[in-house]
């Protein structure tokens, strides 16, 4: 077995493509689109990988491709919290301790050069992209921009050492069984009363819509566990892709007297429609993509935060009640709320509070370098 660092296209290409391979027999897995995966892993599309180090690892077993890992210094996660913290992502594996081991070990190596005491993961490549490892409800698909692994990851990389770190959650919730508390009905005519009011956002306007979004993130998240700062740059590549398919409906803003205190985003479950596309439109996946997408059923709320000053007010309810309600108006019914930390007591109260169930649970691991 070897580990070799990617250092070429072809490589680079081998890295980029081998889940489709590894999951081609796993009717959960949702292959992403062929051409955004491919540009996910170049400097020119993605940002993050203009401003930070990153080095692709490749395991083989003679001529066969076996694993791959790669090995992240997130340049913005040490200012937040200083350095020492090194990451891993894009963990994909055969069940093999030993392949796993060799991966595992090479990332660590990578980032304890670059000065890192601790690696966490798995990340892709900041905890603002999809991040973590299933550790329950493997029998269902994952949701829009959630991860997908095999059971025996969080086996393979305990047995290297990982201890867990943080855990997280998903919730679900349908127009069914949703209850809202009674005062939620009220609860917008006083927010008026105090100057809040609820608008969506401008899409003739995204850069100054992206900065105020990324502002609300940064102020409303910055006490969370894991806290990355979020680019503007970042927002906007990420609002592109999902511009398509998303309803303007779904994205809400909470203003005081016309500054921005809250946000909400939720987006149509589009991992739906791509199931079964093995990640290819042409010739003819473009057509049933567009028949798919009309059927979704579900949304994923991604994002939601009230700056620390306006919180405990009712705002968050209010963007639940009417992110429902406006799906509904979609034909959608059913709602995913992820990723809420374990630790986070006040948003998990309040999602037990309208009745939410949690369907699957993730893990971000840790791995001391000392």
């Amino acid at each position: 077995m070897s580990i070799v660092p990617v250092t070429s296209r072809a490589l680079l290409r081998r890295f980029v493509f081998f889940p489709y391979r590894l999951y081609r027999r796993n009717p959960f897995w949702v292959p992403q689109l062929r051409t955004d995966e491919w540009r996910f892993h170049l400097p020119r599309y993605n940002t993050f990988l203009q401003r930070n180090p990153v080095q692709f690892f490749l395991a083989f077993r003679g001529d066969r491709l076996v694993g791959r890992i790669a090995a992240i210094i997130n340049r913005d996660h040490d200012r937040a919290h200083g350095a020492g913290t090194g990451f891993f992502g894009r963990f994909e594996c055969v069940n093999d301790l030993g392949v796993a081991r060799a991966l595992v070990h090479a990332a660590a190596q990578w980032v304890k050069r670059h000065g890192a005491r601790r690696m966490l993961g798995p990340t892709d490549f900041s905890t603002n992209n999809v991040s973590g490892l299933l550790d329950q409800g493997f029998s269902e698909p994952p949701r829009i921009l959630m991860p997908y692994n095999p059971e025996y990851y969080l086996d393979l990389l305990h047995q290297c050492g990982f201890r867990p770190a943080m855990r997280f959650f998903a919730y679900e919730v349908d127009s069914a069984t949703i209850r809202f508390p009674k005062i939620v009905d009220r609860l917008e005519q006083r927010l008026a009363r105090q100057g809040i009011a609820f608008r969506y956002p401008d899409y003739s306007r995204v850069e100054a819509e992206s900065a105020v979004v990324v502002d609300l993130f940064n102020r409303s998240w910055a006490d969370n566990w894991g806290f990355v700062p979020l680019e503007k740059n970042e927002m906007i590549e990420d609002f592109k892709r999902v511009k398509p398919f998303a309803h303007r409906d779904l994205i809400m803003l909470a203003e005081k007297d016309g500054e921005a205190v809250g946000f909400s985003l939720a987006l149509p479950d589009v991992y739906q429609a791509l199931r079964g596309l093995n990640g290819r439109l042409f010739p003819v996946n473009w057509l049933r993509l567009l028949r798919r997408v009309k059927k979704i059923d579900a949304i994923r709320v991604l994002l939601m935060g009230v700056v620390p000053e306006y919180r405990q007010r009712g705002i968050d309810l209010v963007f639940y009640r009417r992110t429902m309600i406006n799906a509904i108006s979609h034909n959608i019914h059913k709602a995913e709320l992820s990723w809420i930390l374990e630790s986070n007591g006040p948003m998990n109260s309040v999602l037990q509070h309208i009745n939410a169930r949690i369907t699957k649970s993730y893990r971000i691991v840790e791995l001391p370098l000392d």
